[in-house]
Parts: C-alpha cells; sequence; structure tokens
C-alpha cells in the first residue's frame, strides 16, 4: 500500500490504456479542486466516473457519479490491485456505496 509513486500510476495505464477508454491527464488539467499536481487516469462508464492518481505514497481510486455529487474512494494496495479495480469498473461494476460529496 505504501512506496505508490507517479510512476506507479504511469504503470497502470500502460497496461489498460489498449483495453478500455482512459485518458491520463494531471489533476491541475482535471480544475476539480486538487490541491496536489500529479498524474492521474480518468474513465468514464455507465455514468459514473474513475480517477486513480497518487498522494503522498499511496493511491487513491475514486468513483463518482458523472454530476460529481456523490462518491467512494478507497487505496489499492498495489499495481495489480489498482488495474483489477479499474478493471472491475470499466467491465460495468456499479454497486458502490457512494455517499454525497460536502457542498461548500
Amino acid at each position: 500500500m505504501f512506496g505508490i509513486t507517479d510512476k506507479d500510476v504511469l504503470t497502470v495505464y500502460e497496461q489498460l490504456k489498449d483495453r478500455f477508454d482512459l485518458f491520463l491527464t494531471t489533476t491541475a488539467a482535471l480544475d476539480e479542486g486538487f490541491t496536489i499536481d500529479c498524474p492521474i487516469i480518468v474513465g468514464k462508464a455507465h455514468g459514473q466516473i474513475v480517477e486513480l492518481y497518487s498522494d503522498g505514497d499511496m493511491f487513491v481510486l475514486d468513483v463518482m457519479d458523472a454530476d460529481h455529487t456523490k462518491g467512494t474512494h478507497w487505496h489499492p494496495d498495489d499495481v495489480e490491485d489498482a488495474v483489477d479495480d479499474i478493471v472491475e469498473f470499466m467491465e460495468g461494476k456499479t454497486d458502490y456505496e457512494m455517499y454525497p460529496f460536502k457542498q461548500i
């Protein structure tokens, strides 16, 4: 779970980019209020969005609705787990327990 770097995010992307409609950008380019600037993988399927990035030394995987009003997140342990989680999402998993985002 620890020791994850931006390079690991790129490794996940390289493993999945030809299989799914994913794009690689940066958190700054997304302009979603991130306080860090790092590579991020974004995928959209079945009315939901998945995002994977590294924060500190761990992965963060977010799943949210298309309107960015509710979501959930977790921390895949390693590249293999991150790949598996994105595959599961892109292949149709939709039953994530999501919570409303705090409104500012």
